[in-house]
């Protein structure tokens, strides 16, 4: 799913960037010392950002500034104190230099990828993560200021790091695919003039772009061999574990409800709140040992990981001898986007006379998911 995160200041997105998004320490399946990062989005195409994220560029444009040549783009505002007409003493706001789009995966395609060791299943989530994206960056809004209303520019610069652990409990780090995209307060607008974002819409936007990245996932997981079935909370989930074992792969998730629960608080804000409050300090073992505690949790529960895998090359290979059914067969295509948007549709209409696209997008994405791409849904729709 996408969560979207409060404003990050600029001393805060750069102490990310630095302490967070980069480190190795804590990815244990990632080669290498470093995260280097990607360039995303439109803005960023424009200006040439190509290749690894460059820790100065960050810097600058964190500080409403060009990447490339340095030049003041939008003025930016330092938080400061300053008196009342009643004398009370009152500090300002600070520039919002960015936000976090985190995507994680669901829990059994984190272990599938990272301890059953499928590549194919990295790149799935890879190209999920890029689909819920450009699903997104269209809802870009440029603030104007006064009366005006915002202008909708459609492109943003952000850059994007693959993470592939949680934050540790009692010194384990369980596997959890995911990818932070750091979106700058920056966009352009039609005359080429910059300005810092309106971000409601990317908020609004976040359930329909899970509902992109869950689609594409789950379609992605089944044409390579992988069985589908629907979450609690309507995730992919891959067939074949136990409930027991995705318990136990999730301590993260498990002392976040923990909290939620003793604190009587519910939601994703609630839960980010948390997950802030609850945070360890990093694990000081090494990649080999926490891989290691990964291997030897799955041995406990009887190696499904492996299994898991294995059986989805097999199905793959007899598919591709025509010797086994796929499952994307089952309803037809055609037929589960025609019922997926008429029960979009119904379901919206039921409780809005006027509803956004988006939001007819988002239930028949979720209804139809894995039996339709993006694409037949929106042609369909």
């Amino acid at each position: 799913m996408m969560t979207m995160s409060k404003p990050l200041s600029a001393g805060q997105a750069q102490r990310y960037h630095h302490e967070q998004l980069r480190d190795v320490g804590e990815n244990y399946y990632s080669e290498g010392q470093e995260i280097l990062g990607e360039w995303d989005g439109q803005l960023a195409v424009a200006w040439g950002l190509e290749g690894p994220v460059d820790e100065t560029q960050f810097a600058r444009l964190t500080q409403g500034q060009h990447p490339i040549s340095g030049d003041q783009l939008i003025r930016i505002q330092t938080a400061h104190a300053q008196a009342s007409a009643s004398g009370e003493r009152r500090h300002t706001a600070e520039h919002r230099a960015a936000w976090d789009l985190t995507i994680s995966a669901p829990k059994s395609v984190s272990v599938t990828a990272l301890v059953g060791g499928d590549e194919r299943v990295r790149a799935a989530h890879r190209h999920a993560v890029d689909a819920a994206l450009r699903a997104t960056e269209p809802y870009v809004q440029a603030r104007i200021g006064g009366n005006h209303p915002p202008e909708t520019t459609g492109q943003w610069v952000a850059a994007k790091f693959e993470h592939d652990s949680a934050r540790p409990v009692a010194g384990y780090s369980a596997p959890q695919l995911h990818t932070h995209t750091v979106v700058f307060n920056l966009t352009t607008m039609a005359n080429g003039r910059a300005r810092a974002l309106q971000p409601r819409e990317l908020y609004r936007t976040q359930q329909y772009a899970t509902a992109v990245y869950r689609s594409e996932l789950a379609t992605e997981l089944m044409a390579i061999g992988y069985e589908i079935e629907r979450g609690a909370s309507g995730q992919p989930e891959i067939r074949g574990y136990t409930p027991d074992y995705l318990e136990a792969s999730s301590p993260r998730r498990q002392q976040i409800e923990t909290r939620l629960e003793e604190e009587g608080r519910r939601g994703a804000a609630a839960a980010q709140i948390v997950a802030h409050k609850t945070r360890e300090a990093k694990s000081h073992a090494s990649h080999d040992e926490m891989r290691g505690q990964h291997q030897r949790l799955a041995q406990t529960f009887g190696e499904q990981p492996s299994r898991v895998v294995d059986e989805a090359h097999e199905r793959a290979t007899a598919r591709a001898r025509d010797l086994g059914p796929n499952p994307n067969d089952e309803p037809s295509t055609g037929s589960a986007r025609q019922h997926a948007v008429l029960y979009a549709r119904d379901r919206n209409l039921e409780r809005d006379a006027v509803p956004h696209e988006r939001d007819y997008l988002r239930d028949a994405l979720s209804r139809s998911m894995g039996r339709a791409t993006v694409s037949e849904i929106q042609a369909e729709f």
